[in-house]
């Protein structure tokens, strides 16, 4: 299944201005993705009412808040937000 990454009209104006955040928070979310769906085909799916919460994930010095449909194989990006704290390992991201 191919996965399909939407924005929000106020996380596409971010994002838009930052084209390699965009790609970097694309990619991030596609393996998140593609993760919880490995999961739920192999019956280890840990979440339930996924597409209801929201979730966020810290990309570089950025907070990138999302929302999962594994129905459809798609995330939607709701906000990008600065993050107000210093990242531990700036090489990595964060999900939370």
């Amino acid at each position: 299944m191919v996965s399909r990454i939407e924005a929000s009209t106020t996380a596409s104006n971010v994002l838009a201005a930052k084209p390699s955040l965009r790609q970097r928070v694309e990619e991030m979310l596609t393996g998140i993705l593609e993760t919880a769906e490995e999961l739920r085909r192999t019956g280890q799916y840990p979440f339930s009412g996924i597409s209801e919460q929201p979730m966020r994930v810290r990309v570089g010095d950025f907070l990138v808040w999302y929302v999962l449909d594994l129905e459809h194989g798609s995330a939607k990006i709701l906000l990008v937000d600065r993050a107000t704290e210093p990242a531990d390992d700036e090489g990595s991201a964060k999900v939370g």
